[in-house]
């Protein structure tokens, strides 16, 4: 039997985390492990599939929470089965998804193992440092800048030159 997964249109920061059961010496290919997340559509280059010998000396605990900012209180009550795991893990964090609502089944050699939340620091809106971000630019409406002016002069000196060049055409046009 399959588990169905229903991952929400814009889903953020959700890490799912698979064991891949599969026998040492008859490895399952990469591809086959990934088209039995049993997704529609998903970003591969934000999956992770890796042996837990990668880690070395780092548990798939410690991974999670420093590589995926998972939280230790999410983590403590799996922390023994999180570590006790061989072999390859997938990792599917929320982005792989693109934004795209999905229904998921995953099937063998994929098995669930948990779903975290990735901590995100909380936004606030601190007010400005007093100083520069206080008082009010008065609007002067009868005074252009020096930017406009310089541009308003630049304007007539190029027509003023047009109109030279046109009058001194004119004048050897008609001489004969």
């Amino acid at each position: 039997m399959t588990t169905l997964l229903r991952i929400p249109a814009h889903e953020a920061h959700v890490l799912r985390v698979f064991a891949v059961d599969e026998a040492p010496d008859a490895p399952v290919e990469d591809q086959a492990v990934l088209e039995a997340l049993g997704a529609e559509e998903i970003k591969t280059a934000e999956i992770e599939l890796f042996d837990l010998d990668d880690l070395q000396d780092m548990t798939l605990a410690d991974y999670l929470a420093e590589g995926h900012g998972i939280a230790g209180n999410q983590l403590e009550p799996m922390r023994a089965q999180l570590n006790g795991l061989r072999g390859r893990v997938l990792l599917l964090p929320s982005r792989a998804f693109d934004g795209r609502a999905q229904e998921m089944r995953p099937r063998a050699p994929l098995r669930m193992i948990g779903r975290f939340s990735e901590e995100v620091a909380p936004v606030s809106f601190a007010p400005l440092p007093a100083g520069g971000a206080q008082g009010a630019i008065p609007l002067k409406a009868d005074k252009t800048s020096g930017r406009q002016r310089a541009a308003h002069w630049l304007a007539l000196g190029f027509f003023a030159v047009m109109a030279l060049v046109l009058a001194l055409v004119i004048s050897l046009a008609v001489l004969p």
